[in-house]
C-alpha cells in the first residue's frame, strides 16, 4: 500500500564535556572550543519591591553596567520568574531567578547612558485565588 518515503536518522550530538584519560597523550585529544563560551562577568545589581510593605505591585531592578556605552549591545530576556542579560561583546552576563512571579509582557527597561544603569520595571502577577 503506497510507497516508502526516504527516512533520515539523526546522529547524536557530541557532548560539551569530554572526559580525558590520564594515560592518553594530550596531542591525541581534540577539544572543540566553539562550545566553550566566556559569558562575561556578573554586573552589580539590586532588586527593590514597590511598595516596600505588604504585597508588592512592582519589582524594580537596577543593573550597573559601567563598561557599556549603548543599549544596542544589550540582550535582555524577561520571563515570569527569571531575568537573563548579556552583552554582545561578552563583558557582562546576568542570570537571576526572581523571588516573585512577574507579568513579563508588561515589563519595561531603560538604559541611562549618563549613569550607565539599566532599570527594569516589572509588574507583579497578582494571585487570582
Amino acid at each position: 500500500m503506497g510507497q516508502l518515503t526516504e527516512q533520515f536518522i539523526r546522529a547524536r550530538a557530541k557532548p560539551f564535556i569530554v572526559e580525558v584519560d590520564q594515560q592518553t597523550n594530550n596531542t591525541e585529544q581534540r577539544i572543540e572550543t566553539s562550545s566553550i563560551v566566556d559569558r562575561g562577568s556578573l554586573p552589580e545589581y539590586k532588586i527593590i519591591r514597590e511598595p516596600l510593605e505588604g504585597n508588592p505591585e512592582f519589582l524594580i531592578m537596577d543593573i550597573r553596567l559601567p563598561k557599556v556605552k549603548s543599549a544596542k549591545t544589550l540582550t535582555l530576556d524577561i520571563g515570569t520568574d527569571r531575568i537573563v542579560l548579556s552583552t554582545r561583546s561578552n563583558i557582562y552576563h546576568l542570570d537571576v531567578w526572581l523571588p516573585i512571579d512577574i507579568d513579563s509582557d508588561e515589563c519595561g527597561a531603560q538604559f541611562d547612558k549618563a549613569t550607565q544603569v539599566l532599570t527594569i520595571t516589572m509588574p507583579v502577577l497578582q494571585d487570582t485565588q
